[in-house]
């Protein structure tokens, strides 16, 4: 695509020059021969570089640089005077312009100057998307899944990550609904503003509305000075409320009334403060059954509920145990400098087999155990705690069976895959199966592709 080059000049002549010299250079050139002109077709379409005159008609080039700074931040400028106001291009370079040119000039420095200008917006570019797929790998190195009930989630995720709708996670203790939270926030546009993060089951009741809001000094009794609270903190980035079904009902109409107007007000303070935050709120509790027992405000809940994203625990997701364990190992060889190559069949077969009460938490307890225990290359049952031991005995039909069975499939896709010269689309098609389905297929059996 052609870098777009706005030339502004009462001189006509200097307009049609600079026209033919930088479309020569392959630029898309359009000229105005006034700052009014030039205004309007900066608010009409967008352009990479703004050329303007310093001394022009009503509007001089000083002002038009302020305005176009205004209509579209994102476009350089260039300011162009005689040698006696070079004072005036100091100036217009204090005020935003990426350089000056003095008249008369020569071709040669125009071509340099755009050059550099287009050089250095390429490399801010470049480290922003650099700094976009930083955030994307540290937010989803925990994200492991092959089941298709998170792949739903992901993609429901990938739709309103960009968007500042509030969201409510709901599962079980232990299944990761803070991991979510921050690859949310570590994924949209707030990236580079603050993530914070409260437990409202954790902090006392009394305490909590001062952690929230913030005080001025002397708002009660030890409030040595003005303490700015979470919210405050928050402002422009997101605000995440972990067990917010066990926030008083007294703090939940304040809430609200942040989310409604964009306002809070902190303790002991006659001001109130503007904010800007999304929300995005966990439980583990029925909320809908506090909102019965008028535990829970349902007015805040819908506020807080634009976007709901519900994780199913573990047990109901059994195809992600293997990939999540198998997670877990490389990251505890690395921090135990251990060697450990996965998990026998038997070990394999006693996870698949247990419940899993505490989610992804407790598959990352124990496998760190294991890890740390283990003496070969391979985690054994011995290896493993009593309960799971004990659930292993008493599923020693199923549980082997579901390892057998996984060990046939991966061989049926992969002669399937050869069979079809390792056409992907005719490899899922003789399947009867989608090919997002294959792909994450692929991935759970190690297939390469």
């Amino acid at each position: 695509m052609k870098h777009r080059i706005l030339v502004v000049d009462d001189e006509t002549d200097i307009c049609k020059a600079l026209d033919l010299l930088l479309r020569k250079e392959g630029y898309e050139v359009v000229t105005a021969n006034s700052a009014e002109e030039a205004i309007e077709k900066l608010k009409a379409s967008f352009f990479d570089v703004l050329i303007t005159d310093l001394k022009m008609g009503k509007m001089d080039g000083m002002e038009l640089l302020t305005r176009a700074k205004e209509i579209s931040p994102d476009t350089a400028s260039v300011m162009m005077t005689a040698f006696s106001s070079i004072e005036s291009a100091v100036e217009a370079m204090k005020r935003g312009a990426s350089d000056y040119i003095v008249k008369p000039f020569l071709n040669e420095e125009i071509k340099l100057t755009l050059r550099k200008i287009l050089e250095q917006r390429k490399l801010v570019t470049e480290n922003i998307a650099l700094k976009q797929q930083i955030s994307q790998k540290i937010a989803f190195k925990d994200m492991v899944y092959v089941s298709e009930s998170m792949n739903k989630i992901i993609e429901t995720l990938e739709k309103v990550i960009p968007t500042k709708s509030n969201i409510l996670i709901l599962g079980e203790s232990g299944t990761g609904k803070g991991l979510i939270a921050e690859m949310v926030h570590s994924n949209s546009p707030r990236r580079d503003n603050p993530f914070i993060s409260i437990n409202c089951s954790a902090i006392p009741e009394g305490l909590l509305e001062s952690e929230l809001f913030g005080y001025k000094k002397g708002a009660f009794t030890g409030a040595v000075a003005d303490k700015l609270g979470m919210i405050a903190i928050a402002n422009n980035g997101t605000l995440f409320l972990d067990e917010i079904g066990d926030m008083p009902v007294s703090l939940q109409a304040k809430i609200l009334k942040v989310i409604e107007t964009g306002e809070l007000q902190p303790l002991g303070d006659t001001k109130k403060k503007q904010v800007d935050v999304r929300i995005i709120s966990a439980t583990n509790v029925d909320i809908e059954q506090r909102i019965k027992e008028g535990r829970f405000r349902e007015d805040l809940y819908w506020r807080l509920n634009v976007i709901e994203i519900k994780i199913p625990p573990l047990r109901e997701r059994k195809d992600d145990v293997e990939v999540i364990a198998k997670h877990f190992i490389q990251r505890f060889n690395e921090e135990h400098k251990k060697n450990i190559k996965g998990f026998d069949n038997a070990a394999m077969a006693s996870l698949i087999a247990y419940s899993w009460p505490g989610n992804v938490r407790e598959v990352k307890n124990i496998v760190e155990r294991a890890v740390v225990l283990a003496e070969g290359e391979y985690i054994t049952v011995d290896n493993l705690p009593e309960k799971i031991k004990q659930k292993s005995e008493q599923s020693v039909e199923t549980s082997p069976l579901k390892v057998y069975l996984g060990d046939y499939e991966k061989s049926l896709l992969m002669k399937v895959y050869q069979n079809h010269n390792k056409n992907k689309e005719e490899t899922a098609k003789a399947l009867g199966i989608d090919l997002a389905t294959l792909y994450r297929k692929f991935k759970k059996f190690g297939i390469e592709e």
